[in-house]
């Protein structure tokens, strides 16, 4: 019996909570089943009476340590990872996390690319923690140019990455750069795995930077997303509410959420420092969701339905068709003498269920038209084409 089996046996007597997990995981480090091994530790650091009393750090020292060479160097990063959030002192978990990424780099084996990467987002976390925004920047940026360059990652490390990249986003309060950091944390990371106080918070956090972003104009990829579920449960009913109206444009509806939900909203900061910027954007959605609801042959509005549609005056229409075109949200050419904007083409933009059913109800009048456009050629076509001698 070597010191690790020995230091398990150990903590199964001293810890008969899990003795029996302990006494698996010690059973298959003796038949060196590694694999197997992975899996159980996997499932079992998750476990609270796991993390209690921080008996992460003594299995990591006393045991996961003396097979580290042989298990899958990506889990055993989460291992480390998991580890270091139960040592106190920030600056030691620096260090333990350092001296992990130290010793695969030293190994020379082969895929330590991944796990070195997503332990290095973990110390993007604790410089963040730390109020070390310059070295938690730098740890981002260059994580995120390592992440382009691997082909096939694993979604844990691509999940990482954008984790660390909106946390820092976030901090900063860059609300677009946020919304994309999580959107793509979100694409990588499996819902399952988080709690539902992490699920609202991040809910919330991603729906508020979607309505300040001051570039996101696409509420589609986010409203499709399994994690606004949480919203109406957890007290934002108000904010899913208030997505779908910016999604459909509708500033009437705008102004009656903003009535009906004064209280909430008045008491989110952001959105109160910046609610002329939210006016403009649900402006300019009103704007591109009228053209992009007509048919391209009908695409010449005037000027005074886009005023009565955004609740705009004449100047303020012409502004804001210069602030959309400006955007490259559309093309189009304004003319003034007619009073009347031709839109030759609108942002294509991700649809919600309800839209794609209006996108249907039009593809079925367009087939209506072109099958009595179709019938009409074959009824006047009688008799100009001449039958075919026998």
């Amino acid at each position: 019996m070597d010191r690790y089996q020995q230091c398990i046996e150990t903590a199964a007597g001293q810890r008969p909570e899990i003795a029996a997990q302990l006494a698996e995981l010690g059973e298959l480090y003796q038949k060196k089943l590694w694999h197997q091994l992975t899996v159980k530790l996997e499932s079992y650091i998750e476990l609270e009476s796991f993390q209690r009393g921080g008996f992460l750090i003594s299995l990591y020292q006393n045991f996961i340590a003396g097979f580290a060479h042989k298990i899958n160097l990506l889990k055993l990063a989460v291992f480390a990872s998991q580890v270091s959030k139960q040592i106190q002192d920030p600056q030691e978990a620096i260090g333990f996390v350092k001296d992990v990424i130290s010793g695969l780099e030293a190994s020379k084996q082969p895929d330590t690319a991944e796990p070195v990467l997503y332990l290095r987002m973990q110390l993007a976390q604790y410089c963040l923690l730390g109020a070390d925004l310059a070295q938690c920047k730098e740890l981002v940026e260059a994580g995120r140019e390592q992440l382009d360059t691997l082909a096939d990652v694993d979604p844990t490390v691509s999940a990482a990455v954008y984790y660390a990249a909106s946390l820092y986003h976030r901090e900063l309060k860059e609300f677009a750069a946020y919304y994309k950091a999580a959107l793509m944390y979100l694409a990588f990371e499996q819902l399952d795995r988080l709690d539902d106080k992490t699920k609202l918070a991040l809910a919330v956090d991603v729906s508020l930077a979607s309505l300040l972003g001051e570039d996101v104009y696409n509420f589609g990829e986010l409203l499709l997303h399994p994690i606004l579920e949480v919203l109406p449960g957890g007290g934002y009913g108000w904010l899913k509410e208030m997505l779908e109206c910016f999604n459909s444009g509708d500033i009437h509806r705008y102004d009656e959420l903003c009535a009906k939900y004064a209280t909430v909203l008045n008491a989110q900061p952001e959105l109160v420092k910046h609610e002329r910027r939210l006016r403009e954007k649900i402006t300019v959605l009103c704007l591109m969701e009228l053209i992009a609801s007509l048919p391209a042959e009908e695409r010449t509005v005037p000027m005074a339905t886009i005023g009565e549609r955004a609740k705009l005056p004449l100047d303020g229409v012409e502004f804001l068709l210069m602030k959309t075109l400006a955007l490259h949200l559309i093309e189009g050419v304004i003319d003034q003498v007619e009073g009347t904007v031709q839109v030759s083409w609108v942002q294509p933009r991700i649809l919600t269920m309800p839209q794609v059913s209006g996108l249907a109800t039009r593809l079925d009048g367009w087939v209506d038209k072109v099958a009595t456009a179709a019938l009409t050629l074959e009824e006047e076509a009688v008799g100009v084409v001449e039958p075919a001698a026998a």
